[in-house]
């Protein structure tokens, strides 16, 4: 297994240009990862990765909140790594169904 990997996104996420954008994509997906629903920190991913798709790197459709675990699992999947050897489509659905459940002050907490 390679474990180089290099950022292509670097010369991208750096500026305000992607500040804004970052902005924009958290407020666009509720500030919550759009895969478990998670809240507090958050990640802007690149649904296609900028070294396949430069073009689209700055384009809010090419763009998603995810949490911390759920973009670092997308990412191993991506350079090559093998996914996650647990299933967690139960647990997120689960966390989905509880955020939904919940009212906007409690989410706050």
């Amino acid at each position: 297994m390679r474990n180089d990997f290099t950022r292509y996104s670097r010369h991208v996420t750096r500026g305000p240009r992607w500040k804004a954008l970052r902005m924009a994509v958290m407020e666009r997906d509720g500030f919550k990862c759009v895969d478990c629903g998670a809240r507090g920190r958050l990640e802007c991913d690149h649904i296609e990765p900028v070294r396949k798709r430069p073009d689209l790197a700055y384009d809010p459709a090419n763009l998603q909140a995810l949490c911390p675990s759920c973009h670092s699992a997308k990412t191993h999947v991506e350079v090559g790594r093998k996914p996650p050897a647990y299933d967690r489509q139960g647990w997120r659905q689960a966390v989905v169904e509880l955020m939904a459940e919940q009212t906007p002050v409690e989410q706050m907490r």
